[in-house]
């Protein structure tokens, strides 16, 4: 009897350790490029990055793009050399992770046809897929891409142009091949999917519905640092590290956007894979280096007009629905006002005359 509790113990454990050598896990982060210009590397801060994904013993990690600055925009020719070194940097400080590296582009990293080049010749084709223990994992190109020997990315196009026919033709088969796969996630930089109206939900989303994907994931940066929204039983999931420096007071104080960006922290997706169970959570990181979210720097930004006319002002019709509201009162007050002094002047011209 003692025999059987014995192997039946020994069956629990194994069985136990089998279940817990089944589970597996995998980070995504996003936007980790600095600040403006060429060699101007975070490397602190992804030391202190790459040092936490070690210690997490991730299967890989996944990057959704704007790695480098990428020397966008340049007053003269692209600087190529620069480019390159920005990459050998970055690619020496995620050698920190210990885990294989798999990615996709974001505007920064390829924006024209030198940064395009150098992107397959680094890294190889701008969209693709892997399998990873039963899971399918879809690398998706959401830049604008020039297809010949010039060109830059429209300004209309700096948060993502819709999938090309190519690529949505690309999806569709990569998707029915993977109907069998345990799970599907799909990986690119922009929020292709924002707006209500946008191409995504025509073109790209009846084609997830099909498939067992979990979650669509992305890394650009954009109102929020983090986003999440459900539809058909999908989940599309932002987040975002902003390693870029912090603005100028004047746009902080001038600019709802950066000051919503601001006040977020930054943060990374660990996703851990349970046979059918999915976990994730997202991870905080630099929220305890700095003084970005001290009261000095709060009051910096809101309060550094304190007790003046214009701070009474603006507190008063500090959204722009009440700024309508206090200028059609001021409107039509003023045209009430303009009313009465015309009657009055009419009626004392209308009494000298007939005096």
């Amino acid at each position: 009897m003692a025999r059987c509790i014995q192997l039946v113990a020994l069956l629990a454990c194994s069985a136990l350790a089998q279940a817990q050598s089944e589970a597996w896990r995998f980070a995504v982060v996003g936007h980790i490029r600095g600040g403006p210009g060429n060699g101007n590397i975070p490397t602190a801060k992804l030391e202190r990055l790459t040092d936490e994904l070690r210690t997490l013993e991730l299967d890989f990690v996944v990057l959704t793009g704007d790695c480098v600055w990428g020397d966008i925009y340049p007053s003269g020719a692209v600087d190529g050399a620069a480019i390159r070194r920005d990459w050998e940097a970055v690619d020496k400080l995620l050698e920190r992770a210990a885990a294989p590296i798999y990615r996709a582009p974001g505007n920064h990293d390829v924006w024209d046809p030198t940064t395009r080049d150098i992107w397959l010749e680094r890294y190889g084709p701008l969209h693709r897929s892997f399998e990873h223990r039963g899971s399918r994992f879809v690398l998706l190109n959401s830049c604008w891409t020039p297809t010949g020997a010039a060109g830059r990315t429209p300004g209309m196009y700096i948060r993502g142009a819709p999938l090309p026919p190519e690529q949505i033709e690309f999806l569709r088969a990569t998707l029915a091949q993977a109907r069998e796969a345990q799970h599907v996630f799909v990986l690119l930089h922009h929020m292709l999917w924002w707006e209500d109206d946008a191409p995504w939900w025509r073109d790209a989303h009846p084609l997830l519905r099909e498939a067992p994907v979990r979650s669509v994931i992305a890394g650009d940066m954009g109102p929020f640092k983090f986003s999440r929204l459900e539809r058909d039983g999908i989940e599309y999931v932002q987040s975002t590290i902003d390693y870029t420096d912090r603005p100028p007071l004047v746009m902080l104080r001038n600019r709802e956007e950066s000051r919503g960006l601001l006040a977020a922290l930054d943060n990374y997706l660990l996703v851990e894979i349970d046979g059918p169970r999915v976990r994730r959570e997202l991870r905080v990181i630099e929220a305890f280096e700095g003084d970005t979210h001290s009261p000095q720097v709060w009051r910096e930004i809101y309060e550094y007009d304190k007790g003046s006319f214009a701070r009474r002002v603006f507190n008063r019709v500090n959204t722009p629905e009440r700024a309508m509201t206090w200028l059609v009162r001021v409107g039509v007050g003023a045209a009430a006002a303009g009313s009465v002094l015309t009657a009055l002047v009419v009626w004392l011209v209308r009494r000298r005359r007939s005096g």
